[in-house]
């Protein structure tokens, strides 16, 4: 079973750096042991587990030729083979239905194909640090200034502070909004539900800016 909320003490990664974790296994290490042989120690990072950085640590943890990485809450995940889209930085992790609690899998796997599909997209789970090959695990980020990817269109007077949502969107997958546009109710107000937290900087289409994520990472324990 995945570690409890924040209490990870230690993680081993795969990679020197959290946005370069691209496992084709869960943990990044299979062990093979001989018959008879005793077991050695072993650390293994699991998919649920969560680690709390501060702007320094996460700095250190960064490649800065895929981003910079800021203080915040990330965890470690799986991600579905069969996505259409595949996951980018900056573009919104999603859960499936039977991924939640309650459904057919409750397993702590994400994708970056809109979730629900079909209507207001509300079941974010955090956002992708790196671009994970699909089917693959990695790191996404659940709370804290993090860097989200703005769709083509953006809705008019957008601004520091502005709501941010993800959208269901016509050019890229999984990417996000600002202000009322795509989630929002026949009033035209945004629908609390879609809300992940509210821009640092003022958005620009097609661009990665950073977004403080607020929604709240207990959603998934």
């Amino acid at each position: 079973m995945a570690g409890g909320m924040l209490t990870k003490q230690a993680v081993m990664l795969t990679a020197k750096f959290l946005n370069d974790v691209n496992d084709s296994t869960s943990g990044g290490i299979v062990v093979g042991i001989p018959s008879g042989a005793p077991a050695p120690p072993a650390s293994q990072t699991l998919v649920g587990d969560k680690i709390v950085l501060d702007d320094a640590t996460a700095l250190a943890l960064s490649d800065t030729t895929v981003g910079t990485l800021f203080g915040g809450i990330y965890m470690y995940v799986g991600t579905l083979s069969t996505a259409t889209a595949a996951p980018a930085r900056g573009t919104c992790a999603f859960y499936r239905a039977a991924d939640l609690p309650g459904g057919a899998t409750q397993a702590y796997q994400v994708t970056s194909d809109v979730q629900p599909s079909t209507t207001i997209p509300t079941f974010s789970a955090g956002v992708f640090i790196n671009a994970i090959t699909k089917g693959n695990f990695g790191w996404i980020q659940i709370a804290g200034t993090c860097s989200c990817l703005f769709d083509h269109t953006i809705a008019a007077g957008s601004g520091v502070g502005s709501p941010v949502s993800p959208k269901i969107s016509a050019t890229t997958a999984s990417t996000f909004d600002c202000g009322v546009a795509q989630s929002a109710d026949a009033a035209g107000a945004r629908l609390a539900a879609s809300v992940v937290g509210v821009a640092i900087v003022n958005p620009v289409i097609d661009t990665i800016t950073t977004v403080l994520w607020t929604r709240s990472p207990f959603v998934r324990v």
